[in-house]
């Protein structure tokens, strides 16, 4: 099943499957992934509107509040498209399969192949691209934390987060436990973005080659 599109666009279909969007996983493994990438981008929600309410006066603190709840946003967004549209998706990935038995001329096939390594390439540097920012943005608040073993001063650096968040709690005594959930949201975020950005990517691309082989 899907033997051609599986062939062309695997890595998309990996990347999907880890945040539960790939409609032809087991249900189970995909309810349960995609239910817990979801809960987790909402449970930030509260946090950010919390932190408008905290900080009102404070520009700065109102810009990047207000610059998080659109990223967080646009996670949930691309989310809520993917289950709307779910059957939509599942037929599309159906009917580009189909394609590649459609056209049997090898002119049209290479022009088939030529857009699909295309895409292929676009996510292979697009996700290496995600989880290189990615990575650099989890370990700066690490930074004080290893400057203070290595370069130890009389008194520990401040710390800070990749996130501007309120929790209302002092950050100090519980940085790890906000450091680990704050990673968690980047981490999903990313995959979310990253997955369904590229699998959209992957049927543009598609949808050319089309166009160019009938031409």
């Amino acid at each position: 099943m899907l033997s051609n599109f599986l062939r062309e666009y695997n890595i998309n279909r990996v990347f999907l499957s880890i945040i539960g969007c790939w409609p032809f996983q087991n249900k189970l493994v995909r309810n349960s992934l995609r239910t817990l990438c979801f809960l987790l981008e909402i449970s930030y929600c509260p946090f950010e509107i919390l932190l408008l309410y905290d900080h009102w006066n404070d520009g700065q603190m109102i810009f990047e509040g207000c610059y998080q709840i659109v990223v967080s946003a646009s996670f949930i967004v691309r989310q809520v498209n993917e289950f709307w549209n779910y059957d939509k998706f599942r037929q599309l990935y159906k009917t580009i399969d189909e394609h590649w038995d459609i056209f049997t001329n090898d002119i049209e096939i290479r022009i088939l192949k030529d857009y699909s390594m295309l895409s292929r390439k676009f996510t292979k540097y697009y996700s290496m691209l995600m989880y290189i920012m990615m990575s650099i943005f989890i370990t700066i608040p690490l930074t004080p934390m290893i400057l203070d073993i290595i370069v130890p001063l009389n008194e520990s650096r401040p710390r800070f987060f990749a996130l501007v968040v309120e929790f209302r709690v002092d950050k100090d005594e519980y940085f790890l436990p906000i450091f680990f959930y704050t990673t968690t949201i980047i981490v999903v975020g990313t995959n979310v973005t990253m997955a369904i950005d590229a699998m959209h990517i992957a049927c543009t691309a598609h949808a050319c080659s089309l166009f160019a082989a009938i031409r």
